[in-house]
């Protein structure tokens, strides 16, 4: 059996979970409190010192995109062409790298300096403004309707699903979801994995903090009319 081990949130143990589920396989969530974080990490079951893990039957995998990878193969949606393959992780690793655009905002102290530092991302010309206008081009330039050109869904679109729209459910000061108006393309992505038969069966009972995976999260959202 293989047993996901991170904090209750979604956070970097999300696309895991999700594959994992995806595989058919039988598999266990543990979620752990602060506490129970430090706990693992002074026993020195954590290989880096980080959450989340999987304890797989072979022993414990760490490293977020090192578990996608993983589970993304067992749940049979890892492309089997090597190029192909190197196409859907480059795109993997490009999402990854939004991370260093949002770690300085953690060590702000001030509120509103924090609010206005992470709306200045997404302001015209901002890191994660450039970002999201990146990856709906490689949306809409798409011929299959997944973001790697693949036939089917792959961990670059869960990878992406999930990153970009966790971003917009209200836990991240100074982020919100009408910001996502400027991304209409986004809003179409959102439309197309939020109703996949086995991303929307997995989510239909989710709790509220995963509302933003559910088909219709954001349809109240206005994108801007160009005349």
């Amino acid at each position: 059996m293989h047993e996901v081990v991170y904090f209750d949130s979604p956070g970097f143990a999300e696309v895991s979970r999700f594959c994992l589920e995806l595989s058919g396989l039988e598999w266990k969530n543990t979620v752990v409190n602060w506490d129970g974080y430090l706990q693992l990490k002074e026993t020195g079951e954590l290989p880096w010192g980080l959450l989340p893990i999987i304890r797989s039957p072979k022993g414990i995998i760490a490293e977020s995109n090192a578990l996608l990878r993983y589970t993304g193969a067992l749940a049979g949606i890892e492309p089997t062409d090597i190029y192909m393959r190197a196409k859907v992780d480059e795109l993997v690793e490009v999402i990854n790298g939004w991370r260093g655009h949002f770690t300085p905002t953690f060590a702000i102290d001030d509120l509103d300096d924090k609010i206005a530092a992470r709306q200045a991302m997404f302001a015209d010309g901002g890191s994660m403004n450039k970002a999201l206008k990146a990856i709906s081009s490689v949306f809409e330039n798409s011929t299959t309707g997944w973001l790697a050109g693949t036939e089917s869904m792959t961990i670059a679109d869960v990878k992406a699903f999930m990153d970009t729209f966790m971003m917009f459910s209200g836990q991240f000061d100074g982020i919100t979801a009408d910001m996502l108006a400027n991304y209409p393309s986004l809003l179409a992505f959102h439309e197309k994995m939020s109703n996949e038969p086995r991303v929307k069966a997995y989510y239909s009972n989710a709790d509220e903090k995963r509302w933003v995976f559910r088909p219709g999260a954001f349809e109240s959202i206005s994108t801007p009319q160009h005349i």
